[in-house]
């Protein structure tokens, strides 16, 4: 079951009119959640070492998260404005708190070559396929969706945003795109008005131990809509929560 299915469901059961449910369900926005399992074609990789151009070397002191091959992401399945083709690389250091993270462009055509660690005690996490399944996602809070803004205040965005909270969580370790889900630290989803959540990592011990300081972490990787347009991945930025 998706969450169109799940948020379909659950409403019906709080009596939403079905007029109500396809309005929120029209401001839902697509996204990849990348897995471990087998489901879904394989799109890139967690841990192991990233493939980086040879001017290229290996940050330091940061860990290697995912590669991901933007020509096997289906076609749809997020509505960001990405390459179609060329590898995204998501660096980060690790920490409670760390805002220190980079993300990687390589276009098709461009050599790539195993990098080597940085040989500073930097984690190298297991390396484990990636299966993409393409989702929706919805806003934990109605104001973060753009149509709503336009469209104004509603009675019930009370309990869209009740019925959104008790969904399911993300059986995920990384979605891409979509409007993101908060942990319990209180960060809430940091996006912009003006940027996009490029990608949210859901990280537990058994994928990266204790270097981010917690038994679950969110990641997220944002960028600038005209930095995502212009192809300026090195202005992205990082930013992780913890389970509270």
């Amino acid at each position: 079951m998706n969450m169109l299915e799940e948020f379909r469901k659950r409403a019906g059961e709080c009596n939403m009119p079905d007029k109500s449910i396809e309005y929120w369900v029209g401001i839902a926005r697509p996204c990849l959640c990348l897995r471990t399992d087998g489901e879904g074609p394989v799109v890139g990789y967690f841990g192991g070492r990233p493939a980086l151009p040879k001017s290229v070397a290996w940050p330091a002191g940061h860990a290697h998260l995912a590669s991901l091959d933007l020509a096997s992401i289906p076609k749809g399945a997020t509505d960001l404005d990405l390459p179609a083709e060329g590898t995204l690389v998501f660096m980060a250091v690790p920490g409670l708190a760390s805002g220190a993270g980079r993300v990687i462009y390589a276009p098709t055509g461009v050599a790539l070559t195993e990098a080597e660690p940085p040989g500073d005690g930097v984690s190298e996490y297991a390396r484990t396929p990636l299966h993409g399944v393409p989702d929706w996602s919805m806003p934990e809070s109605a104001y973060r969706s753009p149509r709503y803004l336009e469209d104004g205040q509603r009675d019930d965005e009370d309990l869209f945003e009740e019925i959104v909270w008790e969904l399911e969580g993300p059986n995920s370790l990384l979605i891409l795109g979509g409007f993101g889900v908060s942990n319990t630290g209180g960060l809430g989803v940091p996006i912009g008005e003006h940027e996009e959540l490029l990608a949210e990592f859901f990280l537990q011990e058994n994928e990266v131990g204790e270097d981010f300081e917690t038994d679950y972490t969110t990641v997220f990787y944002g960028a600038a809509r005209d930095d995502l347009t212009a192809r300026n991945f090195d202005a992205a930025w990082m930013a992780t929560d913890f389970h509270g």
